[in-house]
């Protein structure tokens, strides 16, 4: 149950954006619909709002819940604009925009763009009918190009399912809800709360390091939001998956109603181990538009006729090309042979031999298009080569763009390691301090309890021992104000019944003066040369407060 306390309406913040209403919510956040009043522009605003550990009070700012809630609590605002500023150089046009951010009432906020539309989820539902491929492709090419984008940055979604993307109205898709922050948070509270989502997020999310996590954890993701739309189903948890995997592949569960390639493109992206994943875009958009899956390539088998010592089926590239070419023009000039024979034995058959200058003719003109396809074949190769050059390089920039986010994750690791050390170590250091001082406070308490008892044995029971003037001032009582003497001898009173204490606690039984009857009850405290204390006489009636005065 969400119990945080919103901002009402028509709250007005920084002076610039009147709240309108509240459009989401999240563990760590509150997403609200507000006008730009100086722009009468449609805005959305996300205020830094932790559930677990942020409260807000009467002055409508959001505070840590407690003292020990406070580094976390920090920490998390801190990791909320870092990844408002990171979100805000990103330029398209499915990435959410992002404006402004600023602090205020304590936290912080993020000003987007107001993004029109509906959650892919609700897309789905809201066709009524399995999505076309065309529509799954104008989907999916934007998103690729913005986590291109992203991941080229060196940074991560980490939340990516079917709620997190909008569909506006004229089919494109933008992504919301980034996960830096949550991420950031869970790492220094060591809480898997809010950084996970059950299908959609893989395995090496669930731990609280992320140093396994890199573009390939997005494309898992992505291909949990895309197996829910062409199966209708929502891929079950990575952690089960990891011993007993019960997902139907998508090349099986969605047969016959997409592309080959495509479905086994999600299926990749949701391997288990993320080194079997596609591990950039670069690897992965050849992946997903593709019409056929990568066929499996068989051993070539040797010609029959062949020696064994020409059996190779492998070469190097440039003899392998050669070879290639040499075999191409044999291959012409036997067919142009061939030819002239064929035209020779024709017109043998029929009549008298045309001239030899006609065959050669003949050949001469097969020899233009001999070249022609030798041209062919040579721009062929140097295509395949090129397009293989410019693939490489890719896997090496996605190789490099990986290292580096490894580096940047290990060293944010041993900051956050570092941080989380002084932090205990201060802690321990505050434990210790409060721990010696209350030992200080019992040690004196009980060396003050311990002269107070030797002042009191040192005394004895005839400290009070004398005449002692009583004056009482009471209600209801026959005589409201009334003065008496009695007498202490070695701690008991002469007259009645009761007795003093060495500290001076008083208590004196009496006689009523009306009745004769012992129910006078004086309870008090004598102290020096003076006391006082209550009285209570005739069955309850008489009640009063006494003062105690030594004379002799």
């Amino acid at each position: 149950m969400d119990d945080r306390v919103v901002l009402p309406v028509n709250t007005v913040l920084d002076g610039s954006y009147r709240i309108v209403r509240v459009v989401g919510s999240g563990g760590f956040g509150i997403t609200y619909e507000a006008e730009d009043i100086r722009l009468h522009a449609k805005v959305a605003i996300k205020e830094y709002y932790p559930h677990d550990f942020g409260d807000r009070d009467a002055t409508m700012s959001v505070k840590p819940k407690s003292d020990r809630h406070k580094e976390t609590f920090d920490w998390g605002r801190a990791s909320f604009l870092q990844e408002a500023r990171t979100l805000a150089r990103f330029e398209h046009p499915s990435i959410v925009r992002v404006s402004r951010v600023y602090e205020a009432n304590s936290t912080a906020y993020m000003v987007m763009r107001f993004e029109q539309g509906q959650s892919f989820e609700d897309w789905l539902k809201g066709l009524g009918r399995p999505p076309t491929q065309d529509e799954l492709d104008a989907i999916v090419a934007p998103l690729l190009d913005a986590l291109q984008m992203m991941h080229a940055a060196n940074f991560l979604h980490r939340d990516i399912a079917p709620d997190n993307v909008i569909i506006r109205p004229d089919g494109t898709p933008v992504l919301l809800d980034f996960g830096a922050a949550r991420r950031a948070v869970a790492e220094r509270s060591h809480a898997l709360t809010g950084i996970v989502k059950a299908g959609y997020s893989p395995q090496e999310q669930y731990a609280t390091d992320s140093r396994l996590q890199g573009p390939w954890s997005d494309f898992y993701a992505l291909g949990g939001t895309l197996y829910r739309a062409v199966t209708g189903r929502i891929p079950e948890e990575a952690t089960l998956r990891v011993s007993d995997d019960r997902t139907p592949p998508a090349a099986e569960a969605a047969k016959g109603r997409y592309r080959p390639g495509f479905l086994a493109a999600i299926d990749a992206c949701l391997k288990v181990k993320y080194a079997e994943r596609p591990q950039s875009v670069a690897q992965l958009r050849p992946m997903l538009f593709a019409a056929t899956p990568p066929p499996k390539v068989a051993p070539k088998s040797k010609p029959r006729s062949q020696p064994k010592s020409q059996s190779r089926v492998e070469a190097p590239a440039a003899g392998m090309a050669g070879r290639w070419s040499l075999a191409i023009v044999a291959l012409l000039v036997v067919l142009a042979g061939a030819y002239g024979g064929y035209e020779f034995s024709r017109w043998s058959a029929k009549g008298p031999v045309p001239p030899v200058a006609e065959i050669g003719k003949q050949a001469k003109d097969a020899a233009p298009a001999a070249a022609k396809t030798e041209l062919g074949e040579q721009e062929a190769r140097r295509q395949a080569e090129a397009a293989a050059a410019k693939r490489k390089a890719d896997e090496e920039e996605a190789a490099r763009v990986q290292a580096e986010a490894r580096r940047k994750a290990e060293l944010g690791e041993q900051e956050a390691r570092r941080q989380a050390e002084a932090a205990a170590a201060k802690r321990k250091a505050d434990e210790e301090e409060a721990a010696r001082a209350q030992a200080e406070t019992r040690r004196k308490a009980e060396l003050a309890e311990q002269e107070r008892r030797r002042r009191e044995a040192s005394l004895g029971t005839a400290a009070f021992d004398g005449v002692w003037e009583i004056t009482r001032v009471g209600t209801n009582c026959a005589t409201q104000s009334h003065v008496f003497g009695v007498t202490i001898e070695n701690g008991t009173f002469a007259q009645g019944f009761g007795t003093v204490s060495p500290s001076g606690e008083f208590k004196l039984l009496g006689r009523s003066l009306n009745t004769g009857r012992r129910d006078l009850n004086y309870t008090g405290k004598l102290s020096g040369a003076s006391g006082s204390g209550t009285f209570q006489a005739d069955g309850g009636n008489c009640t009063g407060t006494f003062t105690a005065k030594r004379r002799g």
